[in-house]
């Protein structure tokens, strides 16, 4: 009886070390502070983790990135799970901690750069930094034109969607959700007078998606 209260402790004592562990491993500081270098070569992990330390101690929230620029915490929110960094005076990086609907976490990046039009690239790992193969569909610029103005005007589709050819996207995951918030940037890379034109066919608010399964769904 003795020696199997022994082992019942042992495997509690063993059970408990896992998971404080496990939930140690998901806050959002520790994904962020010990991620592969090469997510995010703008800062190794030292600087990663002093940025984190100078804000919560209210220091600071900024440090010298390895090329002597600046890197500033635009926010850390621990209870949503996610953190965003301006890592140069034209770029962002973005982390969120999300979960799938059986409740296995896995971690979403945004890269955004704005040279000078704002652009965002977007990837997915499991909590050990393997690539996850999430499937998401870039939004087209023209996925914004208003198809109503447009059949009120006399204007053709196939121009319009020859001015907005090229495409540019910002994207972020909404606070307190699953969900991704793409902004069209693509009116910024047109000229004064094409961007005159198309602006009254363009829809201005974001695009939405959700996590379904595996895949991320345009919402209505």
């Amino acid at each position: 009886m003795k020696k199997t209260m022994n082992n019942l402790k042992k495997i509690l004592i063993i059970s408990i070390f896992f998971l404080q562990t496990s939930l140690y491993s998901q806050k959002i500081e520790n994904l962020y502070v010990h991620m592969p270098d090469q997510l995010d070569p703008v800062l190794n992990s030292k600087q990663r983790h002093e940025l984190i330390e100078y804000a919560k101690v209210g220091q600071s929230d900024t440090v010298t990135t390895r090329n002597g620029s600046k890197a500033y915490l635009l926010f850390l929110d621990t209870l949503n799970v996610q953190i965003k960094i301006k890592n140069t005076s034209s770029s962002t990086f973005e982390m969120k901690l999300l979960h799938f609907a059986d409740g296995q976490p896995f971690v979403g990046m945004i890269r955004t750069v704005c040279a000078p039009v704002c652009h965002s690239m977007i990837e997915f790992c499991d909590t050990t930094w393997n690539k996850i193969p999430l499937q998401f569909n870039y939004p087209k610029a023209t996925d914004w034109l208003n198809v109503k103005n447009i059949q009120d005007s006399t204007i053709e589709v196939a121009h319009l969607q020859k001015i907005l050819e090229n495409t540019f996207i910002t994207l972020t995951f909404e606070q307190g959700s699953n969900r991704l918030i793409a902004t069209n940037n693509s009116l910024d890379f047109l000229s004064k007078a094409d961007k005159k034109m198309v602006l009254p066919y363009v829809i201005t608010q974001p695009i939405l998606f959700q996590l379904q399964e595996k895949t991320w769904v345009k919402e209505p």
